[in-house]
């Protein structure tokens, strides 16, 4: 147990010092095709918050110990092997939008209650599967990366834009999060793509692995629902999730 302890604080202190460093190291190469995921809102190759998330995984790989295979206590990707990240590449990205709680209680539309919230994450491929995720925002005026994990999610994500992203007419995907209500969706957008004959409009898909951090028990981790939801569902289904944190703290993060 002890050596578990002592693995799992280093890792956390490596990949500390992977977020705060400069991106020094040598970035890992994103080819043309590795992780493209059709529909997806991603930033252009050039661009700086990609750059970020190349240079922050690679200082991160250089410093994991190459010798130490992942346990379940001190795991960030999802790999059998660390040195299997030395062929990761970044796929595509997107901004993490949220959902305002206070203007989806006050009865505003879904639509209505989203912001940007300036962060972005990157899906990091490994063997053609997302092995997991890494998050760079603004941090005095550079771009760096700040989270790595998330490998449940970032699995997801690349099932859910398999499966949605080849829509005809091409579809759109955006990451939406309402973070008091535990709860992240794929919003799907595309001319005549909807859930159901009765709906119109965007439709989204509830995703299981919603959080970062395992806060919550499985009860209140499980997802909103299987079926897409309209957007008028899943306003409803935010603000009875939102009631019931207001009566149980310990639903809420």
């Amino acid at each position: 147990m002890r050596n578990r302890r002592s693995m799992a604080m280093l890792l956390y202190s490596l990949a500390s010092m992977a977020f705060s460093s400069p991106a020094c190291a040598q970035p890992i190469a994103a080819s043309a095709t590795a992780g493209a995921i059709p529909g997806y809102l991603a930033p252009m190759r050039a661009s700086p918050q990609r750059q970020a998330a190349i240079a922050g995984l690679a200082t991160l790989v250089a410093r994991l110990p190459t010798s130490t295979q992942p346990t379940r206590e001190n795991r960030i990707f999802n790999v059998d092997d660390y040195r299997a990240l030395r062929d990761a590449t970044i796929g595509n990205g997107f901004e993490m939008y949220l959902v305002d709680a206070d203007a989806l209680m006050a009865g505003k539309s879904v639509e209505q209650s989203l912001y940007g919230s300036g962060e972005w994450r990157f899906i990091v491929m490994q063997g053609g599967r997302g092995v997991g995720l890494v998050t760079v925002a603004q941090m005095n005026g550079q771009w760096k990366m700040v989270q790595a994990g998330a490998s449940q999610l970032a699995d997801e994500l690349v099932a859910v834009a398999e499966r949605y992203g080849q829509l005809s007419p091409r579809s759109t995907l955006r990451f939406i999060r309402c973070q008091p209500a535990v709860t992240d969706v794929i919003e799907v957008s595309a001319q005549g793509a909807t859930p159901s004959p009765s709906t119109t409009g965007p439709f989204y898909v509830p995703l299981a692995g919603a959080r970062s951090k395992p806060a919550t028990s499985a009860a209140t981790a499980a997802p909103l629902s299987s079926p897409p939801l309209s957007q008028a569902e899943l306003g409803d289904a935010l603000r009875r999730r939102l009631r019931r944190g207001l009566r149980d703290p310990r639903f809420m993060h």
